[in-house]
């Protein structure tokens, strides 16, 4: 067992934080750090960046996914008269997500909405979409011809949904036009 009445030995001078020599190397170091200049643009910091921009389109994606299909479901609600969120001809007759006075009902940033909008507007064109605009009437339509059932539209939503590309391409068609 060791003797109690012994002292710890001294620490070295210029070994670890202790003594002034520790300080300097601190301070040193400090000085050091200080004037270092990281290069701007290194191949660690572009991929963070992408790797950023990949999460924050995604959850963006997710979000526009998620206020699509909650709008379709929404669509076909029934009550005893029928459809009760749209009218005879598939006529849209809630907020919308992507409308411009809708967008704020559903949590979505005029931005997401404007994306929203411009993908739907694409689908309509190609004709692949499940909801239409007719800028004559100004509204948005269920094509209850085509997806006439719930269950349907909930398979062309599975099968259809905005991708992080389709968002993609669409936010730098917007920015383009601006």
């Amino acid at each position: 067992m060791a003797n109690s009445n012994t002292t710890p030995e001294p620490k070295p001078a210029g070994g670890g934080f202790g003594g002034n020599n520790g300080i300097l190397h601190q301070l040193e170091r400090k000085a050091a750090i200080a004037s270092v200049t990281p290069e701007r643009h290194t191949a660690l910091r572009k991929a963070a960046e992408m790797l950023n921009r990949s999460n924050m389109d995604a959850a963006v994606v997710e979000v526009l996914n998620e206020a699509l299909s909650r709008l379709v479901l929404l669509c076909y609600v029934t009550d005893a008269g029928g459809w009760a969120n749209i009218d005879r001809t598939g006529r849209i007759l809630i907020p919308t997500p992507m409308g411009r006075n809708g967008q704020k009902h559903w949590g979505l940033r005029p931005s997401e909405a404007n994306v929203l909008r411009a993908i739907l507007f694409t689908w309509q064109e190609t004709g692949i979409s499940l909801l239409r605009y007719d800028r004559s009437r100004r509204a948005w339509f269920v094509e209850t011809g085509t997806y006439g059932a719930s269950g349907i539209a909930k398979a062309w939503l599975r099968a259809n949904p905005i991708t992080i590309a389709t968002y993609r391409i669409t936010c730098d068609k917007l920015a383009q036009r601006r």
